[in-house]
């Protein structure tokens, strides 16, 4: 068996993709249309501005769930073999253009050991969306997103905060997670909220189905799956040189 012929069958086992409903799969390369003005009533996204006072202590997103201690062990397929892959929501709050945010951390296991891959930071608004504040990404590991693989900050050389997910996410709605010119440029659609998806271990009902894509690599497609009260469940970077991540278990905090 090739290489690639390996690899194929390899990921059709690890995320094995079915979504039903109403899914916005067609296109490459070109940045999804927003839903309205800003692509989600009433919000200002990216937030050039934002205010403290939005982001109150103690509101959660259901489908993305930021409880400090909670990780989530994952499955990492690539082209060339695998890996585990770590996210840990940290407890202790970093103050990121006044507000204070949630940092989760990402590890890559290899060769017995658990090494940092990157550490992101978000906050809840009081309406429960959940926005993307910055990322630390530590030089020379794997990338996990391709999409952004770069470091970046609110507030820093005209970084702006965006949307990951609202509190009730609706088919069509567009927006960007983040904005700092040359540096992060990336965008969601949600594609549906009826997806199923089946992985090695698990299959996963009802799960919120985001595609995303970034004009700084419009050689990458990444499909998102979120499940109520589990977060991310499985992803799926859709070109030929393709990777999938996998939910094995979360460890509630």
């Amino acid at each position: 068996m090739t290489r690639a012929a390996a690899w194929a069958s390899r990921a059709a086992v690890v995320a094995l993709v079915l979504v039903t409903g109403p899914a916005a799969l067609t296109g490459c390369g070109a940045s999804p249309l927003p839903l309205g003005p800003t692509g989600v009533d009433g919000l200002t996204i990216p937030t050039p501005s934002p205010d403290p006072a939005d982001f109150p202590v103690g509101v959660g997103n259901r489908w993305f769930p930021l409880q400090p201690g909670t990780s989530w062990v994952y499955r990492q397929d690539t082209p060339t073999g695998h890996r585990g892959v770590v996210a840990t929501v940290l407890d202790r709050p970093h103050a990121i253009a006044g507000v204070s945010t949630t940092a989760v951390r990402w590890e890559v296991r290899s060769g017995g050991a658990e090494h940092t891959a990157m550490v992101r930071w978000y906050a809840v608004d009081g309406a429960g969306n959940v926005w993307w504040f910055g990322q630390r990404v530590v030089p020379h590991t794997p990338p996990l997103d391709r999409l952004a693989p770069r470091s970046w900050q609110a507030g820093e050389r005209g970084a702006e905060a965006g949307l990951v997910l609202t509190a009730t996410p609706r088919v069509g709605d567009g927006y960007l997670n983040a904005r700092e010119r040359r540096v992060v440029e990336r965008r969601s659609t949600v594609a549906t909220i009826t997806g199923t998806v089946s992985t090695a271990r698990h299959t996963f009902h009802d799960t919120v189905v985001i595609d995303d894509l970034s004009s700084l690599a419009p050689l990458h497609r990444v499909q998102s799956f979120y499940g109520a009260g589990l977060g991310l469940v499985a992803q799926q970077d859709t070109t030929s040189t393709s990777s999938s991540l996998s939910l094995i278990r979360v460890r509630r905090g």
